[in-house]
């Protein structure tokens, strides 16, 4: 103790010798804890103990014996102590800590403990000073409590409402030596949020926190913070103001599962419960009372709602893509594990970063919204931190915002099958129309931009509107002004309707940094849609470096080049050949639009259209190819989940001579086809196909000298006239052996990868290069001497088409089909039990 600068005092004088040592620690409060006494065990023992004489813990005792008359109320259970502190047990009169042995640290240890119980004390008794018992069982208590607050007395009425609003969302389970549980939610099972339990643990300074569901919040710094501070008010108004936010995000980041599930109804009686007052007007609080009993709404559990859009788009994906990215028998999810983390930056600011490259900070505030808005970066520019410029983000959720709380176009999709991009190439759109598109400016909206600029004044308010409370009477004060709810018949175009919202929301967009307020009750879905809008946002800042390399290394600087870059759109420019590619970000979707040069200037001079020969026309390629192109890109290259080697292969492409790029266009036409043509009941993952492979899963190590072909997985060989690329054959599950899944790694068993190579010289041909699968390579054959020879099948089917095959319908599409013939016939022959011999004879 003199060691420790510990005040002692023996106790000395007394008729009996006395083995009682009375010490005081700075740390303790109250009168019960201002002298403890230590007292020594009987001679020649090493036992001894100290005992505390305390309210609190005689108050443990009898809870513990099932009494209900406790300050506790009946609804609180006694919380377990950890082995480790089996030495501390309470009684009729207090806590004792006992101890065997006298080492050189056991004072040390002694105020440690003494430490963990005062702290584990005072925060017991601010949660029950704070939340009280359970309303059935201190009703009477509470109503005479009211009675005697000050007439008039703003300030206590204040800290009554919110300590009543407190009592409602939060519940203390359980309360022990060492340990508090309490859970926040609407007090039923069905609808608790979250669980906590905050405990003391031995040789740990300070408290830990444990929260259920796991990480629901990314660390529990700040909250425990809170706990060592003494700061109980601030702790539960943390934990309030951010449950909500990060249950919306935890659900916006999970897959969205093609079942319903349905929705606890205690869990829409939570969040209600939590507001202060109403936050949506009259006119659309029934809507969005039926929104949050959906499980759409459910924060709690998995979403109930059919797939985001985009996520159809994945039955494309080739093999290596479907098995890592969602596929049969895995929840669809358009996000991979590594795509979003989540940091606190503070107790209320959450910060959502996706891929590294883009951030957007959520920060929480009272009256259930947040604040979003991308993070601006230091002073050294996002390299150092923060986020890349996102243009349009503030028009982006306000316009998601309007539509979930007002029902305007529920269905908000930047998905490929709702915009036709090849409206830019149909054959009766002139040339200066293309061009003009092109140029990334939006023809058709002269007349709306006018009005827009007219009407400008009455509504530029709307962004502060928001903050006091957004979706309140406030956002209908301006109905006049900015027609929200739009009528089936407004006569605006489907196309237009979404640029019309943008252009009038967003006024000024703040270089791409501009934040917006969201309630809670269309947080969900506006982060579903912010993440899928930062993931093409993210697709689209991996254009220019990609472009740059490919172009570069395959093409002179006069065969292709990057145009122009527009990050304020964002934009961007570059030709190949005679043609001029322009990809914008269109909502969530990244648009190509194509315009040929060569036709453009032989439209703009009329007599030279005389002089234009057949031979010159099988150089260039056909509208219906160019839409082809356009459709390929929206739906299966800058489609979800977003890959840059998806990119880096479809420039590849663009790079092959036209005569080229026309085959591949066949096979994609031709692959297509079949797609649409089948049905059933399969699911459209597992339906058998062929395809071609966008994604490069092999890693950046092939190619060390350019890392940008090593991200294609189409390699051109410009000087030696031959093209590298995969197909991707799903096999028939018909036929598909029964066989042990594990072992598969990163492939799908009923998925074959055949890597081929086109020489296009004097002499086109088609070689076999390797077939792979999963399970070491020999994909669903149990033998491998079986896979090897329905390799060699393979291989010699491809050697025999390219040198007597049909090559009317085009030359790659006749291989696709021979190979996939090839290897149903192969899985069916072993599936009869005959191997691949029982297809020897097929061709």
């Amino acid at each position: 103790m003199e060691a420790l600068d510990i005040p002692y005092v023996e106790e000395v004088g007394l008729r009996n010798a006395s083995s009682n040592v009375w010490f005081r620690l700075p740390f303790t409060r109250g009168d019960s804890w201002q002298y403890i006494c230590l007292r020594l065990g009987r001679p020649g023992t090493m036992y001894w103990d100290v005992k505390i004489n305390d309210q609190h813990f005689r108050d443990l005792w009898e809870l513990q014996k099932g009494s209900g008359s406790t300050p506790w109320g009946s609804g609180v259970r006694i919380a377990n102590t950890s082995d480790v502190d089996s030495h501390i047990r309470y009684d009729a009169e207090g806590v004792v800590l006992s101890y065997q042995s006298v080492e050189a640290d056991s004072v040390k240890k002694l105020v440690a403990d003494i430490q963990r119980l005062s702290n584990a004390r005072m925060f017991a008794l601010g949660m029950r000073k704070l939340l009280g018992v359970k309303a059935d069982d201190k009703q009477e208590d509470s109503t005479n409590a009211d009675s005697k607050s000050p007439v008039g007395s703003k300030g206590v009425e204040t800290s009554d409402k919110f300590s009543e609003q407190m009592r409602r969302v939060f519940r203390i389970e359980a309360v022990g030596l060492m340990s508090l549980w309490f859970s926040f939610g609407s007090g039923s099972g069905s609808g608790v949020l979250a669980r906590f339990v905050v405990e003391w643990e031995s040789g740990k300074e300070g408290c830990t926190m444990h929260v259920s569901p796991d990480q629901l919040w990314p660390h529990t710094k700040f909250l425990e913070d809170f706990i060592n501070g003494g700061e109980v008010v601030s702790l539960l108004d943390c934990i309030r103001l951010t449950a909500g936010p990060l249950h919306s995000l935890a659900a916006a980041t999970r897959p969205a599962r093609a079942t319903p599930v349905t929705a606890g109804p205690g869990v829409a009686a939570a969040l209600s419960s939590m507001s202060k007052q109403g936050l949506l007007s009259s006119n659309v609080s029934s809507n969005i009372n039926q929104s949050t009993a959906t499980p759409a709404g459910n924060p709690m559990l998995s979403s109930g709602t059919a797939p985001p859009p985009g996520i159809q788009n994945l039955q494309g994906a080739a093999m290596l893509a479907a098995a890592g990215r969602g596929g049969p028998g895995i929840v669809p999810s358009s996000l991979l594990p590594i795509d979003v983390s989540v940091v606190l930056r503070g107790p209320y600011w959450i910060r959502i970063v996706y891929r590294k490259n883009f951030a957007v900070d959520m920060r929480c505030f009272a009256g259930d919204q947040v604040w979003l808005q991308p993070a601006t970066p230091p002073k050294g520019g996002p390299s150092v931190g923060g986020s890349l410029p996102c243009p349009q983000f503030r028009p982006f959720i306000m316009e998601h915002v309007a539509q979930e709380l007002n029902g305007i176009e529920p269905s908000f999709t930047g998905g490929p099958q709702n915009v036709v991009p090849a409206n830019s190439n149909a054959p009766n759109m002139g040339s200066g129309q293309q061009l003009s598109m092109a140029n990334g400016n939006r023809v058709n909206l002269s007349a709306a931009a006018a009005a827009i600029s007219r009407s400008g004044p009455q509504v530029s308010s709307l962004n502060r509107v928001g903050p006091a409370h957004p979706g309140s009477p406030n956002l209908g004060a301006v109905g006049p002004a900015l027609p929200i709810r739009r009528s089936p018949g407004a006569g605006v175009p489907p196309h237009v309707r979404g640029e019309l919202n943008t252009a009038i929301i967003g006024l000024g967009d703040d270089g791409g940094y501009g934040g917006g307020w969201v309630p809670l009750v269309a947080l969900k879905k506006v982060l579903r849609g912010i993440l899928k809008y930062l993931g093409v946002l993210w697709l689209f800042a991996q254009l220019p470096d990609l472009l740059k390399e490919i172009l570069g290394s395959i093409l002179k600087d006069n065969e292709g080049a990057l145009l122009n870059l527009d990050q304020e759109q964002p934009a961007l420019r570059f030709f190949v050949g005679g043609y001029v590619f322009a990809v914008s970000v269109h909502r969530v979707q990244l648009l190509l639009q194509v315009l040929s040069v060569k036709r453009f200037h032989q439209q703009q001079q009329q007599q030279q259209q005389q002089q234009q020969n057949s031979s010159a026309a099988q150089d260039e390629l056909t509208q219906a190819e160019i839409g082809e192109i356009c459709d390929y890109f929206s739906r299966r290259v800058a489609s979800e989940p977003y890959d840059a080697s998806r990119v880096a292969s479809f420039i590849t492409l663009l790079t092959l001579p036209i005569s080229v790029l026309r085959e591949f266009l066949k096979l994609i036409a031709w692959k297509k086809g079949l797609v649409q043509a089948q049905g059933g009941e399969i699911a459209p993952a597992q339906k058998p196909r062929i395809e071609l492979c966008l994604e490069n899963h092999a890693g950046l190590t092939d190619n060390a000298e350019n890392p940008s072909l090593s991200k294609s997985n189409i390699h051109y060989d410009r000087p030696r006239s031959s093209v590298d690329f995969a197909l991707t054959v799903v096999l028939d599950p018909a036929h598909i052996p029964h066989i042990n899944a594990a072992g598969g790694a990163a492939w799908l068993p009923y998925c074959v990868s055949v890597r081929l190579r086109y020489s296009f010289m004097e002499n086109a041909s088609v070689s076999f290069l390797r077939m792979e699968g999963s399970h070491g390579g020999r994909a669903c054959w149990p033998s491998n001497e079986e896979w090897q020879k329905c390799k060699q099948r393979v291989a010699r089917t491809v050697e025999g088409f390219s040198s007597g095959g049909d090559i009317t319908q085009g030359r790659l599409r006749g291989v696709a089909d021979n190979v996939q013939r090839t290897l149903h016939l192969c899985l069916q022959g072993l599936r009869d039990g005959g191997g691949a011999t029982a297809s020897s004879g097929a061709t």
